[in-house]
């Protein structure tokens, strides 16, 4: 089951890693862009917070089938930087 999405608010990861320390995150970029290979995210907004990382990943697939479109990320805040290799897709998407 599904927890209920937190509260939407545009942060910066600092904030993030302070008030969800030691915890996985279901983050989505609100303001992004890409440099040297990186998707440097300016600004995010947390989804939810989580244990493990089996149950933020369960969550991001749910939350990724019903709108693929959205540029979403889990991520664990004993990170100090939010740091996104970007890949480059050379495949076929299949519905």
């Amino acid at each position: 089951m599904h927890r209920p999405l937190i509260g939407v608010i545009k942060v910066k990861w600092i904030e993030v890693r302070e008030k969800y320390k030691d915890s996985w995150v279901l983050i989505e970029a609100i303001e992004a862009h890409s440099e040297d290979n990186e998707r440097v995210v300016d600004k995010i907004a947390v989804l939810n917070f989580f244990n493990s990382s089996h149950e933020a990943l369960k969550e991001y697939e749910f939350e990724h089938k019903k709108n693929p479109e959205r540029e979403l990320y889990v991520y664990h805040t004993q990170n100090e930087e939010l740091k996104v290799k970007e890949r480059v897709w050379m495949g076929v998407r299949r519905k």
